[in-house]
């Protein structure tokens, strides 16, 4: 069975996924169990760590999982064939794990997010802030202001 659909993904921790999305799967019993293989494309959309600029994200996710149809959320609610209800797959909740699963802990800006200045806030991504200027290793006084 081919599956091409739009599904909503729920906000979590503050990041949120303004559209739908996309899934494109191949269901198949082999071997007495349930096999998925396809894609889930979706976009993230939150605050970066580590400066605090909006971010935003697309998240893309390779299936390939094997679901015991015996097995199903009311038996094992934290097994791995918890999508499954009886012989309906909620196809929302595994795109939903999926694509969970595969976000990094929080999101960046970049791999190279200098992130805020200690001491004024200032983001150092646009530039320098006024406490570079009157101090050494991110907010350390000088040695001669030191001894003043």
């Amino acid at each position: 069975m081919l599956v091409d659909d739009q599904v909503p993904i729920e906000e979590f921790e503050g990041t949120e996924f303004p559209s739908p999305a996309t899934v494109h799967m191949e269901l198949r019993y082999v071997d007495r169990l349930l096999h998925i293989e396809g894609t889930v494309d979706a976009d993230a959309k939150g605050v970066c760590d580590s400066c605090l600029d909006d971010v935003e994200r697309h998240i893309h996710v390779d299936v390939d999982e094997r679901l015991d149809p015996h097995s199903d959320r009311e038996n094992d609610p934290f097994g791995e064939s918890n999508v499954l209800a009886g012989n309906r797959l909620d196809l929302a909740d595994l795109a939903q794990q999926l694509v969970l699963s595969d976000m990094p802990m929080g999101l960046r800006c970049s791999d190279e997010c200098k992130g805020l200045c200690g001491i004024c806030g200032a983001n150092k991504n646009t530039g320098g802030c006024s406490c570079e200027n009157d101090t050494e290793n991110h907010g350390e006084p000088k040695m001669e202001d030191a001894a003043q």
